[in-house]
Protein backbone atom coordinates (compact mmCIF):
# COMPACT_ATOMS: atom_id res chain seq x y z
CA UNK A 1 0.00 0.00 0.00
CA UNK A 2 1.63 3.34 -0.97
CA UNK A 3 2.44 6.08 1.58
CA UNK A 4 -1.01 8.08 -0.31
CA UNK A 5 -2.77 5.96 0.32
CA UNK A 6 -2.05 5.13 4.03
CA UNK A 7 -2.49 8.47 4.43
CA UNK A 8 -6.16 8.93 3.03
CA UNK A 9 -7.06 5.48 4.89
CA UNK A 10 -5.83 7.98 8.28
CA UNK A 11 -7.81 10.96 6.79
CA UNK A 12 -10.97 9.17 6.47
CA UNK A 13 -10.96 7.22 9.68
CA UNK A 14 -9.77 10.83 12.00
CA UNK A 15 -12.34 12.49 9.78
CA UNK A 16 -15.51 10.25 10.89
CA UNK A 17 -13.64 9.83 14.25
CA UNK A 18 -13.60 13.40 15.30
CA UNK A 19 -16.76 14.33 13.94
CA UNK A 20 -18.77 10.98 15.46
CA UNK A 21 -17.68 11.64 19.20
CA UNK A 22 -18.32 15.52 18.64
CA UNK A 23 -21.35 14.95 17.40
CA UNK A 24 -22.67 12.41 20.17
CA UNK A 25 -21.23 14.82 22.76
CA UNK A 26 -23.14 17.64 21.46
CA UNK A 27 -26.30 15.62 20.98
CA UNK A 28 -25.88 14.17 24.96
CA UNK A 29 -25.58 17.79 26.22
CA UNK A 30 -28.35 18.93 23.83
CA UNK A 31 -30.17 15.99 25.32
CA UNK A 32 -29.91 16.78 29.14
CA UNK A 33 -31.05 20.37 28.21
CA UNK A 34 -27.49 22.36 28.63
CA UNK A 35 -29.01 24.44 25.57
CA UNK A 36 -31.19 24.36 22.91
CA UNK A 37 -30.29 23.91 19.66
CA UNK A 38 -33.59 24.22 18.08
CA UNK A 39 -33.60 28.08 18.65
CA UNK A 40 -30.28 29.36 19.99
CA UNK A 41 -28.02 29.90 17.08
CA UNK A 42 -25.47 31.62 19.05
CA UNK A 43 -24.62 28.43 20.28
CA UNK A 44 -24.49 27.34 16.98
CA UNK A 45 -21.35 29.63 16.08
CA UNK A 46 -19.99 28.75 19.48
CA UNK A 47 -19.92 24.88 18.80
CA UNK A 48 -18.88 25.34 14.61
CA UNK A 49 -15.95 27.21 16.36
CA UNK A 50 -15.03 24.95 19.22
CA UNK A 51 -15.63 22.01 16.60
CA UNK A 52 -12.90 23.77 14.07
CA UNK A 53 -10.46 23.97 16.91
CA UNK A 54 -11.16 20.71 18.21
CA UNK A 55 -10.65 18.97 14.70
CA UNK A 56 -7.76 20.71 13.70
CA UNK A 57 -6.05 19.60 17.43
CA UNK A 58 -6.82 16.57 17.24
CA UNK A 59 -5.94 15.58 13.03
CA UNK A 60 -2.39 17.52 14.14
CA UNK A 61 -2.31 14.90 17.27
CA UNK A 62 -3.52 12.30 14.94
CA UNK A 63 -0.60 12.81 11.69
CA UNK A 64 2.17 12.88 14.27
CA UNK A 65 1.24 9.74 15.37
CA UNK A 66 0.84 8.25 12.10
CA UNK A 67 4.07 9.77 10.90
CA UNK A 68 5.68 8.46 13.97
CA UNK A 69 4.54 4.89 13.24
CA UNK A 70 4.87 4.85 10.21
CA UNK A 71 8.22 5.66 10.31
CA UNK A 72 9.02 2.96 12.68
CA UNK A 73 7.36 0.78 10.08
CA UNK A 74 9.52 1.56 7.29
CA UNK A 75 12.33 1.29 9.36
CA UNK A 76 14.17 4.08 6.97
CA UNK A 77 14.14 1.45 4.45
CA UNK A 78 11.82 3.83 2.08
CA UNK A 79 11.75 7.94 2.52
CA UNK A 80 8.26 9.76 2.29
CA UNK A 81 7.91 9.79 -1.94
CA UNK A 82 8.06 13.29 -3.03
CA UNK A 83 5.11 14.67 -4.40
CA UNK A 84 5.05 14.57 -8.76
CA UNK A 85 2.91 15.77 -11.35
CA UNK A 86 1.05 12.55 -11.04
CA UNK A 87 -0.12 13.28 -7.69
CA UNK A 88 -0.76 16.91 -7.92
CA UNK A 89 -3.35 15.99 -10.01
CA UNK A 90 -4.93 13.26 -8.18
CA UNK A 91 -5.07 15.76 -5.67
CA UNK A 92 -6.92 18.58 -8.18
CA UNK A 93 -9.34 15.71 -9.71
CA UNK A 94 -9.88 14.45 -5.48
CA UNK A 95 -10.47 18.79 -4.83
CA UNK A 96 -12.95 18.78 -8.30
CA UNK A 97 -14.97 16.38 -6.76
CA UNK A 98 -15.28 17.17 -3.07
CA UNK A 99 -16.29 20.82 -4.15
CA UNK A 100 -18.94 19.77 -6.40
CA UNK A 101 -20.21 17.43 -3.32
CA UNK A 102 -20.41 20.31 -1.38
CA UNK A 103 -21.80 22.78 -3.53
CA UNK A 104 -24.77 20.14 -3.97
CA UNK A 105 -25.20 19.75 -0.35
CA UNK A 106 -24.67 23.56 -0.48
CA UNK A 107 -27.53 24.29 -3.11
CA UNK A 108 -30.14 21.57 -1.20
CA UNK A 109 -29.69 22.87 1.79
CA UNK A 110 -31.44 26.31 0.47
CA UNK A 111 -34.20 24.20 -1.39
CA UNK A 112 -35.06 22.12 1.69
CA UNK A 113 -35.19 25.48 3.48
CA UNK A 114 -37.65 26.72 1.05
CA UNK A 115 -40.03 23.87 1.48
CA UNK A 116 -40.13 24.54 5.24
CA UNK A 117 -36.87 22.38 6.71
CA UNK A 118 -36.05 24.22 10.21
CA UNK A 119 -33.19 26.21 10.38
CA UNK A 120 -31.22 24.68 12.85
CA UNK A 121 -31.27 21.58 10.16
CA UNK A 122 -28.92 23.85 8.21
CA UNK A 123 -26.19 23.65 10.73
CA UNK A 124 -26.93 20.00 10.91
CA UNK A 125 -26.80 19.54 7.09
CA UNK A 126 -24.23 21.74 6.55
CA UNK A 127 -21.69 19.69 8.88
CA UNK A 128 -22.96 16.32 6.91
CA UNK A 129 -22.27 18.12 3.84
CA UNK A 130 -18.98 18.73 4.80
CA UNK A 131 -18.00 15.82 6.07
CA UNK A 132 -18.77 13.55 3.34
CA UNK A 133 -17.16 16.52 0.94
CA UNK A 134 -14.25 15.56 3.08
CA UNK A 135 -14.38 11.61 2.96
CA UNK A 136 -15.27 12.19 -0.90
CA UNK A 137 -11.94 13.95 -1.34
CA UNK A 138 -10.04 10.87 0.11
CA UNK A 139 -12.13 8.59 -1.51
CA UNK A 140 -11.24 10.25 -4.81
CA UNK A 141 -7.51 10.19 -3.91
CA UNK A 142 -7.46 6.50 -2.87
CA UNK A 143 -9.21 5.42 -5.89
CA UNK A 144 -7.45 7.64 -8.41
CA UNK A 145 -4.10 6.44 -7.06
CA UNK A 146 -5.21 2.85 -7.17
CA UNK A 147 -6.49 3.17 -10.67
CA UNK A 148 -3.09 4.72 -11.82
CA UNK A 149 -4.31 7.84 -12.63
Amino acid sequence: MSYQVKENIVNIFSGLLISTIYALIIYQRHQEGRFDLTEDFTTWGVIFIIFMIVSVIARIIIYIIFHIINAIALQKEEDIPVSDERDKLIKLKATRNSHYAFSITFASVFVFLAFGMPVYGIFIAFLIGGLLSELIDNGSQIYYHSKGI
